[in-house]
């Protein structure tokens, strides 16, 4: 089974990256994690005019080895390795599109769980990867 593991550094992706970790312990055959964080873009063309590509690219570097840190700890301590990507662009549809390219079998990701008119006013990346996807996708609260 292969698995995208979606991660954004906060506690909502650690606690996926330990169900990942806790279904890896609990299945009978090898599990093959694909960890991937999605960087935003940097919308602002003045931001853009102001940064060099060097700058914007450490910029992008070190927010994803923030955003992957805490996953990348868990699946080493359940002796599982990881195939890690950082891409920068959309975030929903990335993810979408990258756990199809890469013939994932499921998508594991973290969601605060806002449900309800909240959830629905304020959109969320999970629930716009679930409606961009046919994969199955388990949202860990």
């Amino acid at each position: 089974m292969k698995i995208l593991l979606a991660v954004d550094g906060s506690e909502h992706a650690l606690r996926a990256a330990n169900e990942v970790a806790a279904s890896a312990a609990r299945l009978a055959q090898p599990l093959e994690v694909v960890l991937l964080t999605v960087q935003p873009p940097v919308a602002s063309g003045l931001v853009r005019r102001f940064l060099s590509k060097e700058a914007l690219d450490a910029y992008y570097r070190d927010e994803a080895q923030a955003a992957l840190e805490p996953a990348t700890g868990v699946l080493a301590a359940a002796k599982l390795t990881a195939d890690t990507h950082v891409v920068v662009g959309q975030v929903a549809q990335t993810i979408a599109e990258f756990a199809v390219c890469h013939g994932c079998d499921q998508i594991v990701m973290g969601t605060r769980g806002l449900g309800g008119v909240k959830g629905a006013l304020l959109g969320s990346v999970t629930s716009e990867v679930l409606h961009l996807t046919a994969l199955p996708v388990l949202l860990v609260k």
